[in-house]
């Protein structure tokens, strides 16, 4: 396992190079490989654009969690909004709703170069994950019940951390938060 995060490590720094393993330019498949989503466009600064303005908690909301655990409206409470920028992303930022009553659940956004990571994940563990006919790319790992939605540029990460509900469906939750992620992009 250290070297299946060594690996990722090393993909994620080339990702963050704007070049990714498997991947070509312009979208066009590489031998062997899905086509990629295009690149985010670059402002003068050299900085990508990104792809949504809108948060986390924009992306995923309440309403979006009840509907997906099939929960009474005003269930869940507005999730909690923190900028965590890194050095692969500026505008990265996650929200977290959480309720011992119906569970938690985690949603990290990338805005502005999303395409990247999401390539770095699936050439690396790829063949850990299910594809999900969702967005350009989409993938749920049934190890770690995370679900990593993409549109464009942005890339969605989801991870319900527990649901309460004994015999919770973790990939048809995600995969419905993930779908309204991706509608509001």
């Amino acid at each position: 396992m250290p070297s299946r995060l060594a690996s990722l490590a090393a993909v994620i720094l080339l990702a963050a190079c704007g070049t990714s393993p498997g991947a070509s330019s312009g979208g066009q498949p590489s031998s062997g490989g899905a086509p990629s989503a295009p690149a985010a466009s670059s402002s003068g600064g050299g900085e990508p654009t990104p792809g949504t303005d809108l948060t986390a908690c924009e992306l995923v909301t309440a309403a979006d969690v009840e509907a997906a655990l099939s929960l009474d409206p005003g269930t869940v409470a507005e999730g909690v909004h923190e900028a965590i920028p890194d050095q692969l992303s500026a505008r990265k930022n996650e929200c977290r709703y959480e309720d011992e009553a119906w569970g938690g659940l985690i949603v990290t956004v990338i805005p502005e170069d999303g395409v990247n990571t999401f390539d770095a994940v699936r050439d690396v563990f790829g063949d850990d994950a299910e594809v999900v006919e969702a967005g350009d790319g989409a993938l749920w790992f049934p190890d770690n019940l995370r679900g990593y939605f993409l549109k464009g540029p942005v890339m969605v990460l989801l991870q319900f951390s527990f649901i309460v509900e004994d015999g919770a469906d973790f990939k048809a939750a995600t995969v419905s938060v993930g779908q309204a992620a991706l509608a509001r992009i």
